[in-house]
């Protein structure tokens, strides 16, 4: 048998991440003999659960289901969670099913961030449909879900065959093809659960056949892996450099000179969903002269640069010597500031946007200092016309609670100067990251006691002397989101650059825009939105969601005593916010009125004279509220 490797490229990830490292280590290792092949297995996962016939053959399997438990007079504890998703999965049907191939060709071809937004709400619908019987805590369109960055290995050797594990039948069916070794590419924590899957999978199938793991991750968050790698696992090796790659491949000889080749090699780009070809860096290509003279050659119009681990003014400015032809930004260091010169001279060099980490005030900082200096960067982006992303990270062992209070209430003062708020991230500590070695240094005060059974656990507790108990991050988190995400400006986006915690998704409780007159003349023509569904259902899903407890792979899960009884209520279901509102009977009868567009006094005639008045404030709220929408007056051209 002819030696032969295949590389698999796990699901999970977004399908808009292009996976450029790894294509460049395939084309460097066919330059120099290797009979090698990529597998992407997550754009195979995408497209197997996002078929829509396949999401109607799943709705017809789920019907008797939904009608037997909405039948009933009661769902034990251990059915809210299903029966809960059945009821939103049934809501949201005819939506997902006339809108899903639209969607998906949003997201290959659309630039537009809220045309974007609306296809990714009915993408995640019809991904939800297939983690059923489960909440979907797995399947999120670009969410970095970390309920996976805790897992330890135990928890994750668990997860494999719990019929939560939405991969396990997928990976199954894909691994028909034979090969003299497999190595399966990691480059986040979103893809370790289908790693170890796919690893069990093949095992079982080939036993003899040698398994590696291999990528980027392993330079980073598993470095324990490299040294403690699983028993099915023949080597875990760390990659950021497609030498790295060759050199690590056990079933070919030793290769000295490796001919290094940059690309995307024979990958389908139009298969992503990106209008774009982006290209995450890492800072130490700059000094390749391979990937320096890559960059010289001919590329795509479309081709972005994102420098995104955490960089200083003064290494972007070096970036920008051999990016200034490409569309490009970068990830800004948190104790970082840029002046006027400095921003004049990344955009001459091509600059299009800058993503900047913040942490708040460090102990030792003078406040008045940073403020200048965070205004100043600001001013400076704002007269350049360059954007300005925000990281805001929460827990930063040198900062305060108190301090890190007044920090948001400064951010949120100053909003004017934002481009987007890209994401709120907690900090967490790590085995061998800077603060794990020397926690003194960072005002670390207590650390538990390793596990061997944890090696692979993203968020150690910790308590630090300036008053952090990581703890408490969520509760202190969510009770400052609000204060600095705006609905409007798509703030905290399931989108490029991810978000990292899919808790701290909240409704800002703020009104956005300036409520406008509503005109509520007798002629105008009114409608249910498209997006608002009028229903009456046989239980309360106030009452569903209390008692849902999520799935975690690996974690056994205890269920609360009390059912749920049936009650009849009105609801108001919101396809794009994916919200329930109860409302009483009236308010549904003047909504069912306006299920097709009517005027305003024909409505009002349909009820008692003495009701007009309350009805037409309703109304005005509903319209207000957007609820209910002005039917735009035929003309001529239409």
């Amino acid at each position: 048998m002819s030696q032969s490797i295949n590389v698999v490229y796990p699901p999970l990830r977004d399908p808009s991440e292009i996976p450029f490292l790894l294509s460049s280590c395939i084309a460097s290792a066919r330059s120099s003999g290797i009979d090698i092949h990529l597998l992407d297995f997550n754009q195979n996962f995408w497209e197997y659960v996002l078929d829509l016939e396949e999401v109607k053959s799943r709705y017809k399997t789920l019907e008797g289901d939904w009608n037997y438990w909405s039948e009933q007079q009661e769902i034990p504890p251990n059915k809210i969670e299903y029966v809960y998703g059945l009821l939103k999965a049934f809501l949201r049907r005819e939506h997902v099913e006339n809108k899903l191939v639209e969607a998906v060709k949003m997201m290959k071809s659309s630039e537009d961030l809220n045309k974007r937004e609306e296809a990714r709400t009915v993408i995640r619908y019809a991904l939800e449909l297939f983690q059923l019987p489960y909440t979907p805590t797995q399947l999120a369109l670009n969410d970095a879900n970390l309920m996976f960055s805790t897992e330890s290995t135990e928890q994750l050797y668990k997860s494999i065959e719990h019929p939560s594990n939405p991969f396990y039948h997928f990976l199954m069916s894909m691994i028909e093809e034979r090969a003299t070794e497999w190595i399966i590419w990691v480059e986040a924590d979103q893809q370790l659960i289908p790693t170890y899957t796919l690893t069990y999978l093949i095992h079982k199938k080939y036993p003899n056949i040698n398994i590696s793991w291999a990528g980027p991750f392993f330079a980073e968050f598993g470095a324990n892996l490299i040294t403690r790698p699983p028993s099915s696992i023949d080597k875990v090796v760390a990659v950021t450099h497609p030498n790295d790659f060759i050199q690590s491949l056990s079933s070919v000889r030793r290769i000295n000179n490796p001919v290094i080749k940059w690309g995307y090699d024979d990958l389908k780009i139009s298969d992503y969903w990106t209008p774009y070809d982006d290209i995450r860096l890492r800072k130490e290509w700059i000094n390749d002269l391979s990937f320096c003279a890559w960059l010289t050659g001919e590329h795509s119009p479309t081709i972005r640069f994102y420098l995104y681990q955490p960089t200083t003014a003064i290494d972007a400015l070096k970036w920008g010597e051999i990016l200034e032809r490409f569309r490009w930004g970068f990830y800004l260091k948190f104790d970082q500031f840029l002046s006027g010169d400095d921003i004049e001279m990344l955009k001459s060099k091509g600059v299009e946007w800058i993503h900047w980490e913040l942490k708040g005030w460090l102990a030792t900082d003078s406040v008045d200092v940073v403020k200048e200096n965070m205004l100043q960067t600001w001013r400076a982006c704002k007269e350049a016309n360059i954007p300005v992303y925000h990281s805001i990270v929460l827990g930063y062992p040198l900062s305060s609670p108190e301090d890190f209070r007044a920090f948001i209430t400064f951010l949120s003062d100053h909003q004017e100067w934002v481009d987007r708020n890209i994401r709120f991230k907690l900090f967490r500590l790590y085995e061998n990251s800077p603060f794990w070695n020397r926690p003194k240094d960072y005002g670390i005060t207590w650390i538990p006691e390793q596990k061997p059974s944890m090696d692979l656990q993203r968020g150690f507790p910790f308590r630090t002397y300036t008053g952090w108990d990581s703890e408490h991050f969520y509760t202190l988190a969510t009770s400052l989101v609000s204060q600095v995400q705006r609905k409007t400006r798509k703030d905290f986006p399931r989108d490029v650059l991810a978000v990292d915690d899919t808790k701290l998704y909240l409704s800002n409780t703020k009104e956005e825009e300036d409520v406008q007159e509503i005109n509520m003349d007798d002629h105008i023509k009114v409608v249910l939105s498209s997006k608002i569904q009028n229903v009456t259902l046989p239980f309360s899903p106030t009452d569903l969601e209390k008692g849902v407890q999520l799935t975690v792979p690996g974690q056994e899960k205890t269920y609360s005593s009390d059912p749920v009884i049936q009650k009849e209520v009105n609801v108001l279901y919101d396809l794009e916010k994916d919200r329930f509102i109860l409302i009483n009977s009236a308010v549904s009868t003047v909504l069912r009125t306006c299920d097709h567009a009517i005027e305003i006094g024909d409505l009002l005639k349909r009820f008692p004279k003495k009701q007009h008045a309350s009805v037409r404030q309703l109304v005005k709220k509903l319209r207000q509220g957007g609820i209910l929408i002005e039917q735009a007056r035929r003309t001529i051209s239409t």
